[in-house]
């Protein structure tokens, strides 16, 4: 957890960009640390980085004007977006075998060519969860002024 940056927090332009910041960066950590996933997804314990990570989202959060109860389920909501998208590959767990398609799974006839664009595809998705995840979040927010 140490390796999460989280200097967005230290004096942010704005709670959006801090959070796609450090979700980036918390995600590249554990990409780096995989076997550490499922330890961590349980929660920061007594673990210092991990609660320091916890102070700067939930704090980024109250700063901004969330509600503490609303700045506390952001802030497990993203944990749990980033540790789930670092817990495995999607693209990965397809078979590389074509003929396992084609019969019963017309419409993922291509899928045996997923694995060799994994990296595109995770990310890709990663991002695309994460700018949609930040967009409700900012509907949320307008409600609250």
């Amino acid at each position: 957890m140490g390796e999460v940056d989280l200097t967005m927090f230290d004096a942010p332009d704005d709670w959006r960009t801090a959070l796609r910041d450090w979700a980036r960066s918390y995600r590249a950590a554990l990409a780096a640390h995989p076997h550490l996933v499922p330890v961590l997804a349980q929660g920061p314990g007594r673990r210092p980085n991990a609660l320091r990570l916890a102070d700067a989202v939930f704090g980024c959060l109250v700063d901004a004007g969330w509600p503490r109860g609303q700045a506390t389920r952001i802030g497990a909501l993203m944990r749990y977006f980033v540790t789930g998208s670092a817990l495995g590959s999607f693209a990965a767990g397809f078979p590389e075998d074509a003929a396992l398609y084609t019969a019963d799974y017309p419409h993922l006839a291509d899928a045996h060519r997923l694995a060799e664009h994994r990296r595109t595809i995770d990310e890709g998705a990663f991002e695309t969860g994460l700018e949609a995840l930040l967009d409700g979040l900012e509907l949320r927010y307008r409600k609250l002024s």
